[in-house]
């Protein structure tokens, strides 16, 4: 029998000194914390236990006081006070405390004094007390004091060990300060001087700052080839002035930089609010300063409220709001101002080049200036010579061949074999021909489709595989690119492109009578490029603005791209030269529709566009003249590509209501309806006049696409979470709905008549159809298995 043993830590018997309360410690070292500064901290409420068991004062909020360690602490301060009176050093930064929140001890000395500051670090800084000025005796004396307190526990006979080792690190360090005193002598201490902060260039909007700032001599401790992040070197007081036009409103004595950083973090998400076209409000008292930013979504203006923090201030310097800005000219003022920060304090000294935290500011400040500029930008191009390519398209969807459709008597089904294959990769399983193509971790099968046997079996690496029209192609993570023969499973041609570390590869084949086959992947950061199938040889490269994602769509003679820059591209697909781009305020990142003469696009961000301020453009194909736009309901979030109807374009979006079809009209894109089509996911799809949708629940809902009013509705067997299929799209083949549920079934989609079912064990993860409507399923667990459809009997008039 296996035992069992409770854990606990060991009790302590410790006195109130060794654990004092952040206040309690910091007014033992400068005697008396500003009441200012105090209101950081709680002063009320009862004891409260933290989760280590220790008391320790709560506000009336319930929060914990930080608690000092003074037996781990002091030994530290100990040891920075002594480097810095023996002249090692002129600054030294110690962490006094962790939970809840992470606070410093800053010091800095000044000739024979030490200025202190205590200050807390994390996503949103605070400063309790700012470059306190002591006399550097007069400081080592308080830190002495406190490290020979007499009050400290009395030993225990169980932790004698333990206590030892700590006095003994505790003793060591006193001795080494006081060994260093008295203070070494050093040369003329130079104080803080005045340094201007001025952006350059015509602004409509000034932001500025006198800050003040110490002497390079004073500040350059970190090597250049360390970096660290260092925020005591970046806590210094200014004056912020704002001037629009005529109008200058100044804060005084403000930390300058953790404001910026602040500043600078809210435009980044008011400029995201602006391009979705959703309000945006948000205001905070921080950093000595009362900092908010608010935009109005209806009118497209900011605006931006700048006053002090300072109990006693507002009445001279209240909180000023600068109403009705524009954002582009805001957003443009706020970088400039982080630019001109950055430079004022690398020119000051060098070692801020080293500190991760102003990387991290100048990093986020080209950020903001890219995403203005990326949205600020209109290059949009309109071709002029569309014919070709609708001409081009025409004459291809005429020549297109269509199946067969199927009679009006039911299909039945039998099995014709089965086989598993250990660690399948669904997505590397095709129907291509006579052969089934079977993608596992470390291998490729082939097997015959009929028979089950296995024709070829070929070892390969991991990669992502794409079916082309000459064979399965394989692109693998370093780069290499292999085409391998199906009926042999020998490879064809192998070539190289650049990789793409931690992003997916992504891209789509080309083949259609008259144009050369292809295959467009995209490469490296954000390229395209397009292989000539036959030889392996690069045809072109097309390099987009941004890359992480690709989503390609062809239509006719073009490529249309989508990949989240506020602009859609359609290129050449023999060429790939630009033929027209469409240009938004919004980014274009989810795949596109086309019917005919028409193509129908989302602009939003991300994988669910929604989140307020998705819009629905229609486009010309061929030329990329916009037709109409409309803007979605907030509420509803599409994804996937526009359903296209003859008469709608149907949107579906999930929420929190599950499924939900909205409507418009295909030619006005007025609303027409919008119904909630069940309340778990879906995938859905459009035949004809009706929109078919096959929901997780077990459900398959048919909607008129004119009318949005229900035409049928199937309730198939539900079973447990893990009998559903991972993969829930239809297959449209010979005029009949082949559905995957627990089981496949067949429906007639007009009108929902049950043409078949197949009973098998093997849950659909994987539905192929061939031509013949025969099925092949495969299954996550490796099963794979083929059902051939019976004789069906026809009506002879």
């Amino acid at each position: 029998m296996t035992g069992l043993f409770l854990v606990a830590a060991r009790p302590e018997t410790q006195t109130s000194f060794e654990r004092l309360p952040l206040r309690d410690f910091v007014e033992a070292l400068i005697d008396r914390v500003p009441d200012v500064a105090a209101a950081h901290l709680p002063t009320k409420g009862e004891p409260a236990k933290t989760r280590e068991g220790r008391t320790a004062r709560t506000d009336q909020m319930g929060v914990v006081e930080p608690i000092v360690r003074t037996r781990t602490v002091l030994p530290d301060v100990a040891y920075a006070l002594s480097s810095l009176a023996s002249g090692v050093k002129s600054r030294a930064v110690v962490r006094l405390c962790v939970e809840p929140d992470p606070w410093e001890l800053g010091m800095e000395r000044a000739g024979g004094d030490v200025l202190v500051t205590v200050f807390r670090s994390g996503d949103l800084p605070d400063v309790l007390v700012h470059e306190r000025r002591m006399k550097g005796a007069e400081f080592a004396a308080r830190v002495l004091a406190l490290g020979t307190n007499p009050n400290a526990a009395p030993r225990v006979a169980n932790d004698d060990a333990r206590r030892t080792t700590a006095e003994g690190l505790m003793a060591q360090a006193m001795n080494a300060l006081s060994t260093s005193l008295p203070f070494a002598p050093v040369d003329d201490a130079v104080e803080a001087a005045a340094v201007s902060v001025e952006p350059t260039g015509d602004l409509p909007i000034v932001m500025s700052a006198e800050v003040l700032l110490r002497a390079p001599e004073m500040m350059a401790e970190s090597a250049a080839a360390v970096q660290r992040a260092d925020l005591f070197a970046l806590l210094f007081r200014g004056k912020l002035r704002v001037t629009v036009g005529e109008h200058a409103r100044d804060v005084p004595d403000v930390f300058v930089f953790p404001l910026a950083e602040q500043l600078v973090a809210m435009t980044q998400e008011m400029l995201e609010a602006w391009v979705a076209r959703r309000s945006f409000h948000r205001r905070f008292t921080a950093c000595g300063a009362v900092l908010g930013l608010r935009l109005d979504a209806e009118h497209g203006a900011a605006y931006l409220t700048l006053g002090s923090a300072k109990r006693a201030a507002p009445a001279q310097f209240p909180a000023w709001t600068f109403p009705a800005l524009d954002v582009g000219a805001l957003v443009q003022s706020i970088a400039a101002f982080g630019r001109a920060l950055s430079r004022s304090l690398v020119r000051r000294s060098r070692a801020h080049a080293s500190n991760l935290l102003l990387i991290r500011f100048r990093a986020r400040v080209r950020e903001l200036l890219d995403g203005l500029k990326e949205i600020s930008r209109n290059d949009s191009k309109i071709n002029p010579a569309p014919e070709v390519y609708r001409a081009f398209a025409v004459a291809h969807a005429e020549s297109a061949n269509r199946d067969a459709p199927l009679t009006q008597a039911r299909l039945r089904y039998a099995t014709r074999w089965t086989a598993a294959i250990a660690s399948i990769d669904l997505r590397a399983t095709f129907l291509c021909g006579e052969v089934l193509v079977v993608g596992a971790t470390r291998e490729v099968v082939g097997l015959d489709r009929r028979t089950g046997q296995v024709l070829w079996q070929r070892p390969v690496p991991r990669a992502v595989s794409v079916m082309t029209p000459r064979g399965l192609a394989r692109i693998e993570p370093d780069g290499a690119v292999r085409l391998f023969d199906i009926t042999s499973g020998e490879a064809v041609w192998s070539t190289r492109v650049e990789p793409r570390p931690g992003a997916s590869t992504s891209g789509a084949v080309i083949s259609a009578p008259r144009l050369p086959p292809t295959l467009i992947l995209s490469e490296g950061a954000k390229h395209l490029v397009a292989l000539d199938l036959p030889t392996g040889q690069i045809a072109w490269r097309y390099a987009a603005r941004r890359g992480s994602f690709f989503r390609l769509k062809r239509a006719g003679k073009l490529v249309i791209v989508s990949n989240g820059e506020p602009a859609l591209t359609a290129l050449d697909v023999t060429t790939g030269d630009v033929v027209w781009r469409f240009c938004d305020r919004l980014r274009f990142a989810s795949q596109v529709a086309t019917d005919h003469d028409a193509l129908f696009a989302y602009a939003g961000d991300g994988a669910l566009v929604g989140r307020g301020g998705a819009r629905l453009y229609q486009l010309d194909p061929w030329s990329g003249a916009s037709r109409f736009a409309v803007d979605l309901p907030k509420q509803l979030n599409p994804v996937g590509a526009p359903l296209i109807t003859p008469e709608t374009v149907v949107v579906v979006g999930h929420g929190r209501r599950g499924t939900e079809l909205s409507a418009f009209d295909r030619a006005t894109g007025e609303l027409r309806w919008t119904q909630n089509a069940c309340p778990t996911a879906a995938s859905c799809l459009a035949v004809d006049q009706t929109v078919v949708v096959n929901s997780e629940g077990g459900e398959l809902i048919a909607f008129d696409a004119a009318t949005g009013a229900t035409r049928y509705r199937h309730v198939f067997g539900t079973g447990p979470d893990g009998d559903r299929p991972r993969r829930l799209e239809p297959v449209l083949r010979s005029g009949a709905l082949f559905v995957p549920q627990n089981e496949v079934y067949v429906v007639r989609p007009q009108d929902g008549t049950l043409l078949g079912q197949v009973k098998t064990d093997l849950i659909p993860d994987l539905l192929r159809v061939d031509e013949k409507c025969d099925l092949y399923v495969a299954e996550e667990s490796g099963h794979v298995g083929a059902f051939a459809s019976g004789p069906r009997l026809a009506l002879v008039r």
